[in-house]
C-alpha cells in the first residue's frame, strides 16, 4: 500500500487506478487513502521526501495493527453516507 500511496503523492503514471486495479482489499484501500491524506499534509509542511517517509511509517503501523488488512474484497460496498 505504501507503493501506491507514494505513487499517488508523486503523481505517477498508474496513480489513478482504482482499488480493485491496484489489488487492494477494502481495508487496504482505507489505509491507502488515510496514508495519502497524511502524506499530503506532511508534504505541505516538510516537502515530498518527508511525506514519502511518513507514508512508509504510517502504512507499516496500520498494517501491523490490522494484521496486514488482507481480507477479501468480495464484500465491497460504497461508503455509507453517514460515515
Amino acid at each position: 500500500m505504501s507503493y501506491w500511496a507514494k505513487e499517488t503523492l508523486r503523481g505517477g503514471k498508474w496513480a489513478g487506478l482504482d482499488w480493485e486495479q491496484k489489488g487492494l482489499s477494502n481495508d487496504q484501500y482505507a489505509i491507502h487513502e488515510d496514508a495519502v491524506a497524511a502524506g499530503r499534509t506532511e508534504e505541505r509542511t516538510a516537502g515530498l521526501d518527508k511525506a514519502l517517509e511518513l507514508v512508509d511509517r504510517f502504512v507499516a503501523q496500520r498494517c501491523a495493527a490490522q494484521n496486514g488488512a488482507t481480507w477479501s474484497s468480495e464484500n465491497w460496498r460504497p461508503p455509507s453516507p453517514d460515515g
